[in-house]
């Protein structure tokens, strides 16, 4: 079973990797690895802007789950957005998934969390099946804005 922890600064290299891995998968274009490396620096050793759970088995890093913190009125103070969530396709039905993200939503609570929230791809059912089995609720569209 894979060893589930927040990453460290050590980890950059393999958490980028499986943020790219993600968004190739999706169909976008990623950011090239340095930038994305200049943010990873915010996440790492649980820092200030969130925290990024890795999933390791046998050396090898199989799934990322990056977390971010916001604050709303709306939730009294702070709360985290589920940015990232990937898998290795070879593992994939395991339960790591699960495994990662439980983790992540026990982790935003212990830093002081009072809700998460994500969106999912356009066509994604089945990842709102997961996430819905995971005890999310789906409160509607995520919408993005850019100049």
């Amino acid at each position: 079973m894979p060893a589930i922890r927040s990453a460290t600064a050590q980890d950059q290299d393999a958490a980028i990797d499986l943020v790219r891995r993600l968004l190739t998968e999706l169909g976008g274009t990623p950011a090239p690895a340095e930038a994305m490396a200049a943010v990873f620096g915010r996440f790492a050793d649980d820092g200030p802007a969130g925290f990024v759970a890795l999933a390791e088995d046998a050396g090898r890093f199989v799934a990322v789950c990056t977390v971010s913190f916001v604050e709303a009125l709306r939730s009294i103070g702070r709360y985290a957005i589920i940015q990232e969530m990937y898998v290795d396709p070879s593992v994939r039905s395991s339960g790591v998934g699960m495994d990662v993200l439980r983790f992540a939503l026990e982790h935003a609570v212990s830093r002081g969390c009072a809700m998460v929230e994500l969106g999912t791809p356009y066509h994604g059912e089945r990842q709102i099946q997961f996430y819905q089995r995971a005890g999310f609720t789906n409160v509607g569209a995520r919408l993005r804005w850019r100049p």
